[in-house]
């Protein structure tokens, strides 16, 4: 929060120009939530920050129309080999329009975030900057006790993970030029991450804790009655890219 607060002051701008609206206060903090509270506030700051880049108005740039989100649909179709002109469209729960897609699709693009050679110099830079950024700083992908940052933190070899909402969840392993896409059916995220970590762990990324690929299940009064186990099949998954 501190940091996208600071981002934002060194744009001439503050917590009134984000667009997310306000979220629900994390644990420990006091006072009333703000904008900059809200998880998608970083993304919110960056969207900003190129649209006082590229010198357009920064107002509405959640709109879909704004260039700001014109420039987001273009450069997803070029990475993932879509054309998005017509594709289903929706609003996220931060405010910004969202586009459907395959996983097949998705899952392309994050491994040409791994493996750029196949984009032009200046979108392979910018992918490479992009992953460098998300590997080195891993609490600032997610936070404190989340399994994004937690994975990352503890894996022996570069790893990108990114959660979404409703059950979606993302990995860029740039050693391998491979990227791999999730989405659980019924949006739950407890899935998702159990999934994700052992799917990794299938792969061969070592050292991801047992209690991201079975977490235990605790009742109100901290005792222990269950566990969540991933369940799926992994012949034929690849190590590597193509």
């Amino acid at each position: 929060v501190d940091l996208a607060c600071r981002w934002l002051g060194r744009l001439g701008l503050d917590v009134d120009d984000l667009e997310c609206g306000p979220s629900v206060m994390m644990e420990g903090l006091t006072g009333s939530p703000t904008r900059a509270h809200n998880n998608c506030s970083g993304k919110h700051t960056g969207f900003l920050a190129t649209a006082l880049d590229m010198g357009e108005l920064s107002a509405g740039y959640i709109g879909v129309a704004h260039p700001v989100q014109q420039r987001v649909r273009r450069i997803l179709g070029e990475i993932t080999d879509l054309d998005l002109s017509n594709a289903p469209e929706g609003i996220d729960g931060c405010g910004i329009p969202v586009l459907a897609m395959p996983l097949h699709a998705m899952a392309l693009g994050l491994a040409r975030m791994a493996d750029p050679s196949a984009l032009t110099s200046e979108r392979a830079t910018a992918a490479q900057r992009i992953t460098r950024a998300m590997m080195e700083h891993p609490f600032l992908v997610a936070g404190s006790g989340r399994f994004d940052t937690r994975l990352m933190a503890a894996v022996k070899e570069p790893v990108v993970v990114k959660t979404g909402a409703e059950g979606v969840h993302a990995a860029i392993l740039p050693n391998r030029g491979l990227g791999v896409a999730l989405k659980i059916d019924d949006g739950a995220k407890r899935a998702a991450e159990v999934t994700m970590a052992a799917v990794l762990s299938a792969l061969g990324v070592a050292n991801i804790a047992d209690d991201l690929i079975s977490p235990v299940v605790l009742n109100a009064v901290g005792e222990e009655v269950g566990v969540i186990r991933p369940c799926l099949q992994t012949d034929g998954f690849p190590t590597a890219g193509r």
